[in-house]
Order: structure tokens, then sequence, then C-alpha cells
């Protein structure tokens, strides 16, 4: 039997206020609940970003992992590209080995877990990503229930936090949600529609035929999880299901949202936090038909972290509602003289480069230690420029410090000022870098700060879009530590 060795969740920092959002839109569109907050992805972010803040997350719990993952799938249902395959950048932007499968998928909000439910049934190293920026019509209902995340699972790595005993997905032409290959903006079906002909009758009978395959009886499983942004829905599911005995995993609505084909695979890493050894949980999630995956929680389980819930709570409160529909393209907004400069890439120069770009690997000196970006060969030597081949060296996880840092209001930035600074990265390389998240401006010299991948640059003309790394503020050390 195979099963999850890791799981690791990305949350954007904005959490946009639901009362500001109805403050915003009300006179419009009268809200109900405004409780809470829903995630919204910074404007260097996207599900590609996220996908790769996730799995690197994940990979952090399993290092040896990195090489051993055979299988790459990059799952959502708000694609950046229709091409090239974005899979392929999430695999670049990890380092994964060349011969990784990597392969996109979507279509429904499952694919996340429909992937994973593949994955548990190949026996095959792999590594799952999941993340989702739904985009919903401005001042609806959707808008505040959905909301922007990742999620990476790591799958016959090593030893096991949930064995799989078994599972089942069922398929239909249900079509609750839809959105044309053309259109920005979903649109979502009548909700008593999908409570009572969708969830409440395909879910339950794929648990049922899961539970036959795990051999298991619902009295047997201890957790339930089920994304839903239909109130009490998931209630219904589990009572109609005979898992009334099951705790009902949070769903998160309050803290961040529906994040779509990401969302179930988060819930459950909250829930696992709450798992103690020989537990079973049922992850299951509607969309086209429904999924239904038991997992049984190892020894292991005791070990894993409460990192689900320190993403959770390391939110920036966002009282401004514009800067979703602005981050998202969809108000114009005065750009000024220096913003409207196309973006022009050599793919070429981009390929060639492409373990620096998108894997942030620079060159160090086998003689004197020395570490420099781009990688090049000529070495750097106190005595000047030297020729020695240099061995490649990954940045991405050294972090570094601040040296010089600037906050150019001057200069465009889709969300002013635009910070930058020179970042020192052991071993000697001295980098000049963007800097990102919200609270960017606050970065002084002295500052730790780690590296994060983001959106360099956005050709509106064309959609093209170029990646490279930037640096945050580095999380303080835990008193632990």
């Amino acid at each position: 039997m195979t099963g999850i060795t890791a799981l690791a969740i990305h949350l954007p920092r904005l959490r946009l206020q639901r009362a500001a959002m109805a403050a915003a839109m009300g006179w419009l569109c009268p809200r109900g609940e405004t409780r809470g907050t829903r995630t919204l992805a910074y404007w260097d972010e996207d599900p590609i970003t996220m996908a790769v803040a996730a799995a690197r997350a994940c990979l952090a719990q399993v290092p040896e992992a990195r090489t051993a993952v055979r299988a790459l799938t990059f799952a959502t249902t708000t694609p950046v590209f229709a091409e090239p395959q974005q899979a392929a950048l999430v695999h670049a932007a990890l380092r994964l080995p060349e011969a990784t499968r990597a392969q996109d998928v979507g279509g429904t909000m499952r694919c996340g877990l429909l992937a994973l439910h593949a994955a548990l049934e190949s026996a095959e190293p792999a590594l799952l990503t999941a993340a989702d920026m739904p985009l919903n019509t401005p001042g609806g209902t959707a808008e505040m229930r959905y909301a922007d995340g990742g999620v990476g699972a790591l799958v016959g790595c090593g030893p096991d936090l949930l064995t799989y005993r078994g599972g089942a997905s069922l398929s239909a032409p249900f079509i609750e949600r839809y959105r044309a290959a053309d259109r920005p903006l979903a649109t979502d079906w009548e909700e008593r529609w999908v409570r009572e002909e969708g969830f409440l009758d395909l879910v339950p009978r794929a648990i049922a035929e899961a539970l036959g395959k795990a051999q298991l009886s619902a009295a047997d499983i201890d957790h339930f999880v089920l994304p839903c942004v239909i109130p009490g829905a998931a209630k219904a599911v589990a009572q109609a299901a005979g898992l009334g005995g099951a705790k009902l995993a949070q769903p998160l609505d309050v803290e961040c949202g529906d994040t779509g084909a990401a969302h179930a695979l988060i819930m459950l890493a909250r829930a696992m936090e709450d798992m103690r050894p020989g537990e079973r949980v049922l992850v299951a999630q509607f969309g086209q038909g429904a999924t239904a995956l038991v997992l049984e929680a190892t020894d292991a389980i005791s070990a894993f972290p409460a990192a689900a819930s320190a993403v959770l709570a390391d939110g920036i409160a966002e009282p401004n509602y514009l800067k979703l529909p602005i981050f998202r393209g969809l108000m114009p907004w005065e750009r000024g003289l220096r913003g409207r400069f196309p973006v022009n890439e050599a793919l070429t120069t981009a390929y060639r480069n492409a373990e620096a770009l998108l894997g942030f690997v620079g060159g160090r000196s086998p003689e004197t230690g020395q570490v420099q970006f781009p990688p090049s060969r000529l070495a750097v030597a106190e005595t000047g420029l030297f020729a020695e081949t240099q061995q490649p060296w990954p940045l991405a996880d050294l972090g570094g410090t601040v040296a010089t840092a600037t906050a150019d209001r001057l200069a465009f930035s889709r969300s002013p000022p635009n910070c930058y600074g020179l970042i020192d990265i052991p071993g000697g390389a001295r980098l000049m870098m963007d800097f990102t998240d919200p609270d960017a401006e606050r970065l002084s010299p002295g500052d730790a700060v780690r590296f994060v991948f983001r959106i360099k640059d956005l050709d509106e003309r064309t959609g093209f879009r170029r990646y490279f790394w930037k640096a945050v503020a580095a999380p303080a050390p835990s008193a632990a530590a």
C-alpha cells in the first residue's frame, strides 16, 4: 500500500475582508454573510507560483524526495496558459529530475483530488500540485466565497503520514459551474439544484464505493473532508452517507475561502493536525461526478507540523476591494508613461538559461567557495576574474540578507512602491532583486529574506509572462529554535 508522504499548503498573505467587499458593492448587490476574509493573490502571484510555493514547502518535509519523484501533476481550473504546459515551468522551478513525467490536469474543481487518486492507485513516487484563482463576476456571492491558494502532496516517497485504503471516482455530465475558454468569468448554477441533485446524490454513492474498496463501514471513519461553498451541504452529505459519527473538517470559509482545485487537500492538511495514529479520514470532492478517498493515519502523523494553521494565521488584512479587480485585470487603470512599455522575451535565451532563471541556480568555485549569480565561465576572485570550472549551486533555499533597500514611487508598479535592493547570499554572491509581498516596503538593510518564485513581467498584448525569484521577509525564528 502507498499513501501520502508529505502535504503542505500555500495561501497568499493578503486577506480581503468580506465586510469591505460588501461595503464596496453592497449598493448594487446586497450581501448576506460578510464574516471573515478570503485570500487574494498579490499581483505577481498566479496558480503556477502558488503551486511552486506549496511544492517547495512539501519537498522541504522530505528533502530526499526531490530525486525520487517520477511524476509531477499540476492541477488547476484557472490555467495561466493554454499553451505551453504549465507543469514544465513548475518542474523547472523545483529542479526535479529531467526524467520526471510532467502533466497538466483541469476542467473541474475536483481535478486536484482526481490527480491524487490516480497517483495513489499507481503507487509511483509522485508530486501533486494544485492551485487555483477562481475568478467570478464582481458583486456576486461567488466572488466572496471563492479564493486563491495552492497545495503540494508527495505520494510514495518514503514513510507515509496517511496510508491509502481505497477510493472511487464517479463521472457524470452534471454542470454546476461553467466558463468558456475565451471567457475570464465563471457562472454558477442554482444552489438548491446543485445541493440536492448533485452533492446529495453523487457524493454518497462515491463514498459507498470507496468504503467498499477499503473494506470498511461508515462507522469506521473518524474524519470527513468535503469542500463545498453551499452552506450546510457538507453536513447533509455526511448524514446521507452514514458519516454522522465522523468529525466534519473545518471548511475554512471564514479564514481563507474555497480555493477550488486545491481546497480538498488544504482542508485535509488542516484536519491532519488533529488526527491521531490509526484514525481514518474520508476525503471527497464534487464536480462532474465525485471522488472519495479513504486514508488511515500512521504513527508518523504525531509529528506532522501544524504548518497549515500557521499559514492560515499569517495573513495581512486588506480593506481595499479595488485591489481584486485591478490585480485580476478586470478594471482599466492609469499606469503612467513608465507603465506602457511592452515586455519582450527572447524564448531562445529563456530556454538556454532556464536553470538559472527558473531554478535559481548560480555557480560556486570548488577551490575558493565563492558563489556568484548568474553562473559564468569566469569565476570571481579577490585578484580579479579567472577561468575556472564552477559547480552548479542552487540558491532558492539559501535565503540572504538585505544590503540595500529602495522603495521607488516613480518606477511603474502594479502595487506601488516598486521595492528592490541588493541581497547578500551565503557564499559571497550579491544580487539586485525585487522585493515582494504586501509588506515589502518594510525591508531594510540587515533584514533576513527568503526567496519566492513569482511573476517578473506581464506582456498584456500577448498574455506572456516571465518568472523569476524575488525576496520576501524571512519568518522570525521560533522561540524553540
